[in-house]
């Protein structure tokens, strides 16, 4: 998927992980004093939350695109954590640099998820966890599974264009996730769902991040909207479920979470003839 502009995206999905943030660390279950890796950081919410989780934790989050880097940079301010440029597929960590490796929903936009989980598991130590969640795109993000309906129904002709152009994805569900973990040879293997309530405080506050084109859906969205002349605006609010004496409404939210254990390295193949070990 493609990404820009940070601040916007923070209105868009941003608050969203934040909220999130905290129960898949409590999922994960990172320990005080420990250095986890979060990768895919974005904006930094994965991290601002472990900072605040514990007084001695340290970060390193990592992200391919700069202008995020640059935003999760700014806004911790906090000597515990360091963002830098870099892919999931290949971190520029030595093996086993960091007690966990953590990913806050974006396991369903690299490039390559087993590689990713292959490399988390690599820079994290002996006995680290491994951890991920991502929304569960399915069945369990209304926010977005509302406004395509929407556009169905006024505008099906583009949304049959978007899809030509961009092929929906394959979202990982929990089997799919297990398996994932398991071929990255990590024990212990757990799913969890975390359910979140978007509490929104009217429709323009639903609506508006969809302007801001942080994502390739809300550009969608937005284009969607100004060339049907706000048909777009007009059937969503429709959709939605029975607003609050104040405008206030609330969509439910899911996401998968995942983790498992890097296990110990085997001493008997320490012990064999180094030229055994390589058949």
């Amino acid at each position: 998927m493609s990404y820009a502009n940070p601040a916007a995206y923070e209105q868009f999905m941003g608050r969203w992980s934040e909220r999130l943030a905290p129960a898949f660390l409590r999922f994960a279950g990172v320990a005080d004093g420990q250095h986890a890796i979060d990768v895919g950081c974005g904006t930094g919410s994965l991290s601002r939350a472990l900072l605040a989780s514990a007084a001695t934790v340290r970060v390193t989050g990592v992200d391919p695109t700069p202008d995020y880097v640059a935003f999760a940079r700014e806004a911790p301010q906090e000597p515990r954590a360091q963002f830098q440029v870099g892919a999931a597929e290949k971190l520029p960590f030595a093996d086993g640099a960091f007690d966990a490796a953590l990913s806050l929903l974006v396991l369903q936009d690299f490039d390559d998820a087993r590689r990713a989980v292959l490399e988390m598991a690599r820079v994290t130590r002996p006995g680290g966890v491994v951890a991920a969640c991502l929304w569960d795109f399915r069945d369990g993000l209304p926010m977005l599974s509302l406004m395509w309906q929407a556009a169905e129904a006024v505008a099906p002709e583009l949304v049959s264009r978007y899809r030509e152009d961009v092929p929906p994805r394959q979202h990982p569900g929990p089997d799919d996730l297990q398996t994932l973990w398991r071929d990255a040879a990590l024990s212990g293997i757990e799913t969890s769902a975390l359910e979140l309530s978007m509490c929104f405080a009217s429709f323009d506050d639903y609506w508006r991040p969809f302007l801001g084109g942080a994502t390739r859906t809300s550009r969608f969205a937005a284009a969607v909207d100004a060339e049907t002349g706000g048909a777009l605006a007009r059937e969503l609010a429709g959709r939605l479920p029975r607003l609050q004496p104040d405008g206030s409404f609330v969509l439910p939210a899911r996401a998968w979470a995942v983790k498992g254990a890097v296990s110990a390295p085997d001493p008997q193949h320490y012990d064999r003839p180094q030229n055994e070990r390589r058949r």
